[in-house]
């Protein structure tokens, strides 16, 4: 019984590390993700993420702002 309560959370402590991810891992997955232009526009999935790798100036937030606001009133 003492074994089996061992292995259990050996194995628990396994998949727990497994599932870590090291930065520089995920930093290199989101500049492959991120070297898509698509992927750096505003409403898509990954747009805020690809910010902090690829900042948009002041002009173009500008910009997407304009083309997001309403129209007239």
């Amino acid at each position: 019984m003492n074994r089996s309560i061992l292995a259990g959370i050996a194995l628990s402590i396994g998949l727990i590390l497994a599932g870590c991810q090291s930065s520089q891992s995920r930093q290199a997955q989101l500049a492959a993700i991120c070297a898509d232009p698509a992927n750096r526009q505003p409403k898509t999935f990954y747009w805020s993420e690809c910010q902090t790798l690829y900042p948009s100036s002041d002009q173009a937030l500008q910009k997407d702002y304009l083309l997001g606001s309403a129209v007239g009133n």
